[in-house]
């Protein structure tokens, strides 16, 4: 009877991982894909800020994988251990990293254009992608290792030095320009672009670890697995395709809206004729 109720709980991931199964996947490997056909065709990526965009884009086509590939293993060897997937500690690891990179080069760009310059070198670049590469991975392996709350402190840590990072760098770029006037156009995208990351920081990652750090804190309120778990792993997981997405929005490169953008040119030149 006890053994019974204390397994319970893990073979119930079956259906509270299912979501995630369901949805991430089938969304994410097609927006990731072409998001990778983008950027590698393009020429000197790698001085670019878009080169953290294309490794975000290679963590999350690997998280579409690796955590189906971990569901199908659990099912058959429902263990706590099989339990904990190594993607997750991939996507809570990596994400945020790479959109703070990606907003802090966008940061120096616009307001420190000759120290850019220095950090425009393409090994800079790749040396910074390799390092939160290791430590996404260190992560994955502590997420398997370490007790359960040591993980949940470092992952407070590092979100606290991210968002504190990004307010900064919004608090930066909202400030007025020289002389008092107004905030220049490009700032104005830099903002938009930096307070995005900021909110799609706190929207996928803030649920799983206000979770986790309940649990560790308060350990009677809330159970080691339950419903609550299913919604914050599929908000966690759903960055997988809503960063992808943003950025083929924001690039305008969704098939539908290229479609548009040479429907509009073709009219124009057309109306100029």
């Amino acid at each position: 009877m006890d053994g019974r109720n204390e397994t319970a709980p893990i073979s119930d991931l079956v259906w509270y991982f299912l979501p995630t199964i369901v949805l991430v996947p089938p969304l994410g490997i097609p927006a990731n894909a072409l998001v990778l056909r983008l950027l590698l065709g393009k020429p000197n990526i790698c001085s670019t800020s878009e080169i953290f965009v294309l490794n975000l884009a290679v963590f999350d086509m690997m998280f579409c994988f690796m955590v189906v590939i971990e569901y199908i293993y659990f099912m058959f060897n429902k263990t706590e251990a099989n339990a904990n997937f190594l993607s997750w500690g991939l996507s809570q690891a990596g994400g945020p990293m790479l959109l703070c990179a990606t907003s802090l080069d966008a940061f120096m760009a616009v307001c420190h254009p000759l120290i850019f310059l220095c950090l425009k070198e393409p090994k800079l670049r790749l040396s910074l992608c390799l390092l939160v590469s290791v430590l996404a991975f260190t992560v994955c392996g502590l997420a398997k290792l370490m007790p359960f709350y040591n993980l949940a402190m470092i992952l407070m840590v590092a979100m606290l030095t991210i968002c504190t990072s990004n307010v900064l760098i919004l608090k930066s770029l909202r400030g007025p320009g020289p002389g008092g006037k107004d905030l220049h156009p490009v700032k104005k995208r830099v903002f938009k672009m930096v307070f995005t990351a900021l909110v799609m920081v706190d929207f996928h990652y803030l649920p799983s670890l206000a979770e986790s750090l309940i649990k560790v804190l308060f350990p009677k309120l809330l159970l080691p697995y339950s419903i609550l778990t299913s919604f914050t792993y599929l908000i966690l997981s759903m960055s997988s395709f809503i960063q992808p997405l943003s950025y083929l929005v924001r690039t305008k490169q969704l098939p539908k809206m290229r479609c548009n953008e040479k429907a509009e040119t073709k009219t124009k030149k057309m109306s100029d004729f």
